[in-house]
């Protein structure tokens, strides 16, 4: 019974290899590399058959770890087997970090085009120290790249004249040090460029050598991600701009003042990321999408809490269309200073409503702070859920925890009218881990220690004008 059930799967694989290398190399193109390769024990016919596929996924992070030479051996020769066959290759992905293996693409590279690759995606990551340089200008003249990572490099200075990136989509430079003039040469030859990310980069100093200047004008971007940099938006229309992350960065544009609230034009904003010490004047019209912001608080503007909330109001005022989730990080050490009638009159003014907030969190050392930055948020925006937050709670202050519950009924009783007469209810809830939901809390004093990491106050607002 055993031989026969192996006779018939040696007869089902037998009609699978006499199949049209055409299909087989399709059935391959379903598969991830490593099931592709597998496939070369099935028999004799199969043996390569995992080298002709129409895409081809070459890294040496995995399998080919400390094994350098045997890599390049092994890239070399299957990209010689393609020319040698005259088959098709039309994707192919490069990842490589041993150094030698960026000398090869002065010879793989130019093999590209006349094998019919039109998405070639390459990742070059160093494991050396930061400023290695990476010389690779035939890599400016790709056509075929649609995508290139560069990870803790230098990209030096030989770079050609004219680069041809009419294919790249993605440009993800990660630690790396690049000169004005190369970035400069790339933007401008990116038609097609959709995402752009930037991590740490060095080099862009068309300011001074201190500052990190990168400057977006493509209309054609999606997305943006730039972290721990300067950056300035030429002009104002992204119509196809999907996200914008930023953390750490100053933005500006060419159109104002730093100083001054600059308007972006983004109808297909799906996602707005940032995280920074300074909020940003900036507004999103029209936008639907969904808005996190990650804010600090620290001495400087504990001292002049006034300011910081109402540079705080103009940012929620331009999101106002967003579902907006906002998190302070609360690191001042002193009280807050706060006029709530100058804040109050700020919003009636404007003619504005306090903006709805989907989610407060505040990141605070001293729980006794917490109703002092709740008085000036109530005063520029109407959170549904507040949730406060430690990093690390101690036994003698669970004590605290439940204080902090009646400190917060007892602000709303005897607190600024203007401020909570829209407050209908107030529920705290703590998440159940087993339901996956948040539940309400009945006695707070009775909760456990370990429940004290997820809770929450629900809050209620009225609709009223």
């Amino acid at each position: 019974m055993k031989r026969a059930k192996e006779e018939e799967g040696s007869i089902s694989m037998d009609r699978i290899s006499s199949l049209p290398k055409e299909i087989l190399q399709r059935i391959l193109y379903l598969l991830t590399q490593e099931e592709a390769t597998g496939t070369s024990i099935l028999s004799k016919s199969w043996r390569h058959v995992w080298r002709t596929r129409p895409n081809l996924v070459l890294s040496d992070a995995d399998y080919f770890k400390d094994k350098g030479q045997e890599f390049l051996s092994v890239v070399d020769e299957t990209l010689q087997g393609y020319l040698d066959q005259g088959v098709c290759l039309e994707e192919f992905h490069l990842c490589m970090s041993y150094h030698l293996s960026v000398l090869l693409l002065e010879k793989w590279i130019p093999r590209l085009e006349p094998m019919g690759v039109h998405d070639f995606r390459l990742y070059v990551i160093s494991r050396r120290e930061v400023g290695e340089i990476v010389d690779i200008p035939v890599v400016f003249e790709a056509e075929p790249l649609t995508l290139l990572f560069v990870f803790n490099c230098d990209l030096g200075r030989n770079v050609p004249e004219n680069i041809r990136f009419v294919r790249l989509q993605v440009l993800h430079l990660k630690n790396v040090v690049i000169e004005q003039e190369i970035f400069d040469k790339i933007a401008s030859s990116c038609g097609s460029l959709t995402d752009m990310w930037f991590e740490e980069c060095k080099g862009l100093t068309n300011i001074n050598k201190d500052e990190c200047m990168i400057e977006v004008g493509a209309p054609s971007l999606e997305m943006v991600k730039i972290y721990g940099s300067r950056i300035r938006f030429l002009g104002h229309e992204f119509c196809n701009l999907k996200s914008l992350c930023i953390a750490n960065a100053v933005l500006s544009s060419d159109l104002v003042e730093e100083s001054q609230v600059f308007f972006i034009d983004a109808p297909n904003m799906e996602v707005y990321e940032y995280t920074g010490p300074v909020i940003p004047y900036v507004s999103f019209a029209p936008t639907s999408g969904k808005s996190t912001l990650r804010l600090y608080m620290r001495d400087d503007d504990a001292e002049d809490a006034q300011s910081w909330f109402l540079r705080l109001s103009k940012l929620l005022q331009g999101l106002r269309k967003s579902e907006i989730c906002l998190k302070i990080f609360h690191l001042a050490r002193f009280d807050l200073r706060i006029e709530e009638g100058i804040l109050m009159r700020d919003a009636i003014s404007g003619g504005n409503k306090p903006v709805v907030v989907e989610n407060f969190i505040l990141e605070i050392n001293h729980f006794s702070a917490f109703p002092f930055v709740l008085n000036g948020l109530f005063c520029i925006c109407r959170p549904k859920n507040v949730t406060p937050h430690r990093s690390c709670y101690k036994e003698t202050e669970l004590e605290e925890l439940s204080e902090f519950f009646r400190k917060i009924k007892k602000m709303i009783d005897s607190g600024n009218r203007e401020i909570w007469r829209d407050l209908e209810g107030l529920t705290v809830e703590r998440f159940n881990r087993v339901q996956q939901e948040w539940q309400p809390v009945i006695n707070v004093a009775k909760l456990p220690e370990s429940m004290f990491k997820e809770f929450r106050v629900r809050l209620k607002w009225s609709d009223r004008d």
